[in-house]
């Protein structure tokens, strides 16, 4: 094709500048969908908060461990007893079951959306609502963290590992925000056959080189860079149950527009959600 001739051609150019307006409008599209999904929840969380804190007052421990080795945060003891004992009891005797996405993930979640509208759970958002955590990272780093945007929806979610086999296998999670994202990894539950010790799970990431294998313990949070930290977590055994609340914090939450980018994330939340 003579491109000079194309492109001279008067009708050419209006034909080809209708196209490219029309991808332009897809994309902006695909950028600007609305999600406010999530409002109408947010009077009853204020409310369930409220009620919450006259129960146990601040969610978290007063005196918690916190671990620093290799820019990762380990803090054990993180919530008051009670209160972790309220949010685990929640998932006594429920079943769960697992899907295996190609052969990278093994188990089930539910992501920051669905958790705004499933009455099984109580405390899990109003504990990522709560300013308590952000006063504790803002602590640890030394600068403000806020949350991301409230249509994010990995904002929060929970991860689910409760049939044997059920594992996640190397990967980053790749940020949305230009500016430090963090995740915050609460396990409210690690539990063998017997529950009388943890699973054998290992919550495995690498650091100049090498890898380093955590066992988490329940009541415990793990804090890390995941967007540039490899990280995984291994199998669990028959019988065995490894859940797992997901939070996302950062310091600038300026979104990206990017259409790698959102392509990605859409592939890891069929991925993560199924």
């Amino acid at each position: 094709m003579n491109f000079y001739n194309f492109f001279t051609n008067k009708n050419n150019i209006i034909i080809f500048l209708c196209i490219i307006i029309i991808i332009l409008s897809l994309v902006f599209y695909l950028f600007d969908t609305m999600n406010i999904t999530v409002q109408q929840y947010l009077n009853k969380i204020y409310t369930n908060s409220k009620e919450l804190q006259k129960r146990y007052g601040n969610f978290l421990n007063e005196t918690p461990e916190i671990i620093s080795e290799n820019n990762i945060y380990i803090i054990n003891n993180i919530l008051k007893p009670d209160f972790f004992q309220y949010l685990k009891y929640q998932f006594n005797n429920k079943n769960f079951t697992s899907k295996n996405i190609y052969f990278f993930r093994k188990g089930s979640g539910i992501d920051f959306i669905d958790l705004h509208n499933n009455d099984n759970y109580n405390g899990l958002l109003e504990l990522y609502y709560s300013n308590h955590l952000l006063e504790l990272l803002s602590n640890i780093f030394k600068k403000p963290i806020q949350k991301p945007s409230l249509n994010d929806a990995d904002a929060c979610s929970l991860l689910i590992y409760t049939n044997k086999g059920d594992f996640i296998d190397w990967h980053k999670d790749l940020s949305l925000y230009y500016g430090d994202r963090y995740v915050v990894l609460l396990t409210i539950v690690n539990e063998n056959k017997d529950k009388n010790g943890l699973s054998q799970n290992e919550f495995i990431y690498t650091y100049e080189g090498r890898n380093y294998p955590i066992k988490l313990k329940e009541n415990s949070i793990v804090i890390f860079k995941g967007s540039e930290v490899f990280h995984k977590s291994t199998g669990i055994d028959e019988d065995e149950r490894r859940i797992l609340l997901s939070m996302t914090f950062c310091d600038i939450c300026q979104e990206k527009k990017n259409i790698i980018q959102f392509i990605y994330e859409k592939i890891k939340h069929l991925i993560i959600y199924n």
